[in-house]
C-alpha cells in the first residue's frame, strides 16, 4: 500500500468510532480502519438497547444514582453526570439519523434491565438494537469518510512523543489525530458475548505507545450466554429477564430467590450466582415460558433458539456467564484525550470513569455516542494547529520464537484464574505464566496478523492480572474470594498502568 494520509484516523467500526466519523466527516478528511469489515463489531451485536431518562417518572438524577449504585461509587462523577444528562438528546439525534426505536402508538417503548429502578431502555427491532444503530451510522458515513477494511493496525507511529499515525499490515498511514475505537477484550476468555475480533488490541497498542491504562481489573461478565451442546449461541439480553425470564436449576428451583432484586440484581451478583451453581455441578437455565409473544419481542433470540431446535415457549434454555465488557481501559479526559499527545480513545477501549467497578446495563452504547461528541469537538480544534507529519518507516525484521501459546490456552487460563472469582494464588500462577512471554508480547514487528493478535491478548491479559493482584478487595466486576468484602481503603483508589522509556512496567495507585 502506498503511503497514505488523513486528517483523522479512527481505528474501529463500532458505534463510538462511526459516530466520531459522522461528526467529523463534513469538515475533515477521515479514515476508518477496521480489521474485519465495517459491519462487524460488538456494537452490531448489542441486544439490550440504550439507557435514557425519558419516562414521565424518570429524571437524569435517578439515572445518575442507578449508575453509581451499580458501579459501587468508583466513578468519575462529573463524567457520569455529563453522560446521563445528554442521553435523551442522543436518542433524538439517532432518530434524525433514521433509527426507528420501538414504539407503542406515539410513545417509545421503555424497557427494564438489571439495576435500573425505572423503565428507561430504548430498543430497535426488539433485541437487535446494535444492528439498527450501526446500520444507520454506516449509511451516514459512507461516501463521507474513507473506510479501509480487513486491515490490522499493529502499532502507533510516534515522533517527539506525539502519535503521528499508525503502522498496519499494509503499510504506514499518517494523520494529525488518531482515535482508538477498537472495542473490548471479551475474547481473552473461553466464554464471551463478544465478536471474534474483540481480542484487546486497542489496550495493547495504547500501552506499547506509552498511554496510561486504568481500572483494568474490572471485567464484567454477562450472566446469560445461551449454551447449547457446550457451545455459546450468543448472549441472551438482560431485557429478557426484565420482561419476566427466570433463572432456574434443573429441578426448577429459582436460583435468585435470595436477592431482593432477583433476576435484575447487578450483573456481577447474578453472574457469580450462576457460576457457583455450575461449579457445584448444576446446570442453570433461563425460563422464558411466561413471556408473551417472545418471538416478536425478542426475534434474534427466537431465531437462534429455533436454529438449534429449541422452542422458547415450551423449553428453558441453558445459560452460563461470559466475558462481556471491560469497565476500565485507556485513561481519557472528558474530550477523549489520552496521556499521549495526538492519541484519543472512545467507546469500550477508553476509561472515561462512567462505569465505575461495574457497568450499568445499556450505558455502553450511550457512552460511545456521548463521548464521541466531546471527542469530535476537541479533534476539530486540535487539527487546526497541528501540522501533518510523515516520515519513512524502516521495518525491523526480528527473530521471533515459536513459543507463544495458542489463543485457546490463554482463554482457558484467564477464565480459570482471572475470571468471575479470583484469588492471590490463582492470579500469581497466571502472572508467572504470562511473564514467560513478556519479552515477546511487549514488542511487535513485521509479523503475521494472527501472531500479533495473540501478543495483544497476552499483554492485555497481563494488564488485567497485574491490576487484579493489586486490588485486595471485592468490588463490582472484580471479585476476590480471598478478600470477599469491599474495603473502604480502596474506595476511589484507581490502579493505573503505563510503560516507561526502559519498557518496565509502572503502576500507580491513586
Amino acid at each position: 500500500m502506498a503511503e497514505k494520509t488523513a486528517d483523522v484516523i479512527i481505528i474501529g467500526s463500532g458505534v463510538a468510532g462511526l459516530m466520531t466519523a459522522h461528526l467529523l466527516a463534513d469538515e475533515l478528511n477521515v479514515m476508518i480502519i477496521t480489521k474485519s469489515n465495517v459491519e462487524k463489531s460488538n456494537s452490531s451485536w448489542a441486544q439490550g438497547g440504550m439507557a435514557a431518562s425519558l419516562g414521565k417518572d424518570d429524571t437524569w438524577q435517578q439515572h445518575y444514582a442507578d449508575t453509581l449504585r451499580a458501579g459501587l461509587n468508583h466513578h468519575d462523577e462529573q463524567h457520569v453526570e455529563h453522560l446521563v444528562k445528554h442521553a435523551p438528546a442522543v436518542v433524538e439525534q439517532l432518530q434524525r439519523l433514521g433509527v426507528t426505536f420501538d414504539q407503542k402508538g406515539n410513545e417509545l417503548v421503555l424497557g427494564m434491565e438489571g439495576a435500573h429502578r425505572r423503565r428507561r431502555i430504548v430498543h430497535a427491532n426488539g433485541d437487535q438494537t446494535g444492528k439498527a444503530l450501526t446500520q444507520a451510522l454506516i449509511h451516514a458515513v459512507k461516501g463521507r469518510a474513507q473506510i479501509v477494511e480487513r486491515t490490522h493496525v499493529y502499532s502507533l507511529l510516534k515522533k517527539k512523543e506525539r502519535v503521528i499515525g499508525v503502522q498496519t499490515n499494509k503499510g504506514a498511514i499518517f494523520a494529525k489525530a488518531t482515535v482508538l475505537a477498537t472495542g473490548g477484550l471479551g475474547q481473552l476468555y473461553s466464554y464471551s458475548s463478544n465478536v471474534r475480533e474483540a481480542t484487546g488490541d486497542g489496550y495493547a497498542i495504547a500501552y506499547r505507545a506509552g498511554a496510561t491504562l486504568k481500572d483494568m481489573e474490572f471485567i464484567q461478565f454477562h450472566p446469560t450466554l445461551f449454551i447449547h451442546n457446550d457451545q455459546s449461541q450468543g448472549l441472551v439480553s438482560e431485557a429478557v429477564r426484565g420482561e419476566g425470564g427466570r433463572l432456574i436449576n434443573q429441578t426448577g428451583e429459582l436460583i435468585m430467590a435470595h436477592h431482593p432484586e432477583r433476576e435484575l440484581a447487578p450483573r456481577d451478583v447474578v453472574s457469580r450466582a450462576i457460576y457457583r451453581k455450575i461449579e457445584q455441578g448444576e446446570n442453570v437455565y433461563l425460563d422464558c415460558r411466561t413471556i408473551e409473544n417472545i418471538e416478536v419481542r425478542f426475534p434474534g433470540l427466537a431465531k437462534r433458539a429455533s436454529k438449534v431446535g429449541v422452542d422458547l415457549t415450551t423449553t428453558p434454555i441453558q445459560v452460563a456467564p461470559g466475558a462481556h465488557f471491560c469497565s476500565g481501559g485507556v485513561e481519557v479526559d472528558l474530550h477523549g484525550r489520552t496521556t499521549v499527545a495526538g492519541l484519543y480513545a472512545v467507546g469500550e477501549v477508553a476509561c472515561t470513569g462512567v462505569h465505575g467497578a461495574n457497568r450499568l446495563a445499556s450505558n455502553s452504547l450511550l457512552e460511545g455516542f456521548v463521548f464521541a461528541q466531546k471527542l469530535s469537538e476537541a479533534v476539530k480544534e486540535e487539527v487546526q494547529t497541528v501540522k501533518l507529519t510523515t516520515k519513512l518507516i524502516s521495518k525491523h525484521h526480528r527473530h521471533v520464537s515459536d513459543q507463544l501459546p495458542a489463543k485457546e490456552e490463554t482463554q482457558q487460563k484467564m477464565m480459570k484464574y482471572a475470571g468471575i472469582e479470583r484469588t492471590a494464588i490463582g492470579l500469581l500462577t497466571l502472572k508467572n505464566w504470562l511473564d514467560r512471554f513478556k519479552e515477546e508480547f511487549l514488542i511487535v514487528g513485521d509479523e503475521h496478523e494472527e501472531r500479533i493478535e495473540r501478543k495483544n491478548m497476552l499483554l492485555t491479559a497481563s494488564l488485567i492480572v497485574h491490576a487484579a493482584m493489586q486490588r485486595t478487595e471485592s468490588r463490582g466486576g472484580h471479585y476476590r474470594s480471598d478478600f470477599p468484602q469491599q474495603d473502604d481503603f480502596w474506595l476511589k483508589r484507581y490502579i493505573k498502568q503505563d510503560l516507561n522509556e526502559n519498557k518496565k512496567r509502572k503502576t500507580h495507585v491513586i
